[in-house]
């Protein structure tokens, strides 16, 4: 359509059905351009306009007086300007929306979604394939292979057993679940009757059992963290720092770990491991075997993600308070569920995030060192991240172990979230 300025100001100089049209083809202009379907007296209801030429026979003016055919001859040229027009402000429009969804593929659907970006693949990798290439100790294989064999048994339980209360309580009082107990017994199985453990923990009782003395690892878990929240049907998870006896747990650090392992039980069963070159992601698949999702994970160093536990605490440290305050001035996006697993295992599916757990006078320290905070700094810092322990700044991997149940603040994810963070704790 070619029409100069002047024609459509001539085409627009109309009296009576002719501003009638105009109006109404303004309004098809409006609504896209392509269908008049819906302006009343322009076209049958079941017309709709491909071009002009095709048209100009079904555009009419209409009133309550009737119309002319010159008026009607001059109404379709007048329409067809508007509807070139607004087709050609409705392709800006449609080049300025490409743009913004452009900017907005970075995060997902939007800048507060983050949809992830993983692309399926035509086939994915066996965990055997990868730890004959990624794992070279075979003792810290054959310790992999047993712990995942465990959390598929982990995951069948939580499949068919009811969240009811246990008659027993552990050792500090708390009262304990049936999954809790099935979590943990099974896990107390491998470690009882496997060659390889040489010692033993449970953050249900944090004390060290000796197991096999010809064995080679001391093994730290925490059997189902989220106790709380698995009533609801949350993700939870099983969290295991691995150990070789020459530290032993007590006088070592989260540094002397040989591997970390973090089980998450949610739609999905997926399991984050540290291995020679970096963290990696295995999914169960059919037929319980592991499949390697995700490799080389690596966090980025900047995030837009925040996971805020322990805001008790911002009642009494003002650095705390205004932290929050920090995230929420510059939008950050909020994805907490009360489960240490899920909140910072969102860091390696997301790629950034930062979960923080301060500690107050009110809110003392919940995180055990050896069964959460040093199995999960690992993983972090393998993948990029950074840690601290809330009170030094220095990262939670140097923090010496001198009891089974010791406790510490936490700050732990994108390096320049996680590592900055104790000035405000």
């Amino acid at each position: 359509l070619k029409c100069s300025k002047r024609e459509i100001k001539g085409q627009i100089k109309m009296t009576g059905s002719s501003k009638s049209l105009v109006a109404g083809a303004a309004c098809a202009v409006a609504c896209g351009g392509a269908s008049l379907a819906f302006v009343p007296g322009l076209v049958p209801a079941s017309s709709t306009v491909s071009s002009p030429s095709a048209s100009q026979g079904h555009l009419r003016a209409g009133s309550a007086s009737g119309s002319s055919s010159a008026t009607g001859s001059m109404a379709a040229p007048a329409a067809a300007s508007l509807l070139a027009l607004g087709a050609v402000g409705a392709g800006r429009r449609r080049g300025a929306a490409r743009v913004a969804r452009r900017a907005d593929e970075a995060f997902g659907a939007s800048h507060t979604s983050f949809y992830t970006d993983a692309v399926a693949k035509d086939s994915y990798e066996t965990i055997e394939s990868v730890m004959e290439k990624k794992l070279k100790d075979p003792k810290v294989k054959g310790m992999v292979n047993e712990l995942l064999a465990a959390c598929v048994k982990i995951t069948e339980a939580l499949r068919v057993n009811l969240v009811t209360v246990n008659d027993s309580s552990n050792t500090f009082g708390d009262v304990q679940l049936t999954v809790d107990v099935i979590a943990d017994d099974l896990l107390w199985d491998l470690a009882k009757t496997s060659p390889l453990v040489y010692e033993a923990s449970s953050e249900e009782e944090p004390e060290i059992v000796k197991t096999n003395p010809d064995g080679q690892f001391v093994l730290c878990w925490d059997p189902l963290d989220g106790s709380s929240i698995v009533d609801n049907n949350w993700a939870v998870g099983t969290i295991v720092g691995v150990w070789d006896k020459s530290t032993g747990l007590l006088g070592a650090t989260g540094n002397d770990q040989v591997m970390s392992l973090v089980v998450l039980y949610g739609p999905r069963t997926t399991a984050f491991m540290t291995l020679d070159d970096g963290v990696y992601e295995f999914t169960l698949g059919p037929g319980n075997k592991w499949i390697c999702s995700r490799e080389r994970i690596e966090i980025s160093k900047d995030c837009k993600i925040f996971a805020p536990a322990n805001l008790r605490a911002a009642q009494e440290v003002d650095g705390y308070a205004k932290l929050i305050d920090h995230y929420m001035t510059n939008k950050y996006t909020l994805r907490y569920s009360g489960g240490l697993v899920p909140d910072v295992c969102q860091q390696f599916t997301k790629k950034q995030g930062v979960f923080c757990n301060p500690t107050s006078k009110a809110s003392p320290a919940k995180l055990r060192l050896a069964f959460e905070a040093a199995p999960f700094g690992r993983l972090v810092e393998m993948a990029g991240g950074k840690t601290s322990d809330g009170v030094t700044g220095e990262s939670v991997l140097k923090v010496k172990i001198e009891s089974v149940d010791q406790r510490c603040a936490l700050a732990i994810g994108s390096a320049h979230e996680g590592g900055p963070l104790h000035p405000m704790l």
